[in-house]
């Protein structure tokens, strides 16, 4: 099992982008034939997780950006129903587009304020408190950084 899960802080109304396009050069010996969002962890590939602890925590849409064999992604992933979420794709084409070209090419679908995830990235925080505290803010944007 995956670490112990955050509760959740109230309702979470901004989208998360998941990008999980690139090639993942530094498994190659895995990620050659699957995604790095498809390595098994502990009995499910590691999207699995992700979405569950993105569900967990009030998010209800998803974006994910896929690229190197984002088909593996979204024939797991589907539509989202198995965790209640609706989940987008956005493929990068034959060109990868890397983290600005990603979230470039769905600019047109988003909202003006959503997170950011990468794809290999299990950030257990509550979204819902991250978001408050964005939103007080007043600042154009808002980085989170998980002492690991």
């Amino acid at each position: 099992m995956l670490p112990v899960k955050v509760a959740k802080q109230g309702n979470v109304s901004l989208p998360v982008i998941i990008l999980a396009g690139g090639l993942a050069a530094r498994m190659h010996h895995i990620t050659e034939k699957i995604p790095k969002a498809m390595i098994d962890i502990a009995g499910k590939p590691f999207i699995h997780w992700q979405l569950s602890m993105l569900k967990e925590q009030g998010i209800g849409h998803v974006f994910l950006c896929i690229g190197h064999l984002g088909e593996m992604i979204e024939s797991y992933a589907g539509d989202g129903s198995e965790w209640d979420l609706e989940i987008t794709y956005a493929y990068d084409g034959d060109k990868l587009l890397g983290t600005g070209g990603a979230i470039k090419n769905i600019e047109s679908f988003l909202p003006e304020e959503f997170f950011i995830l990468y794809g290999d990235s299990y950030l257990e925080i509550s979204y819902a408190l991250t978001e408050k505290a964005f939103k007080e803010s007043g600042k154009k944007g808002l980085m989170t950084v998980y002492e690991n």
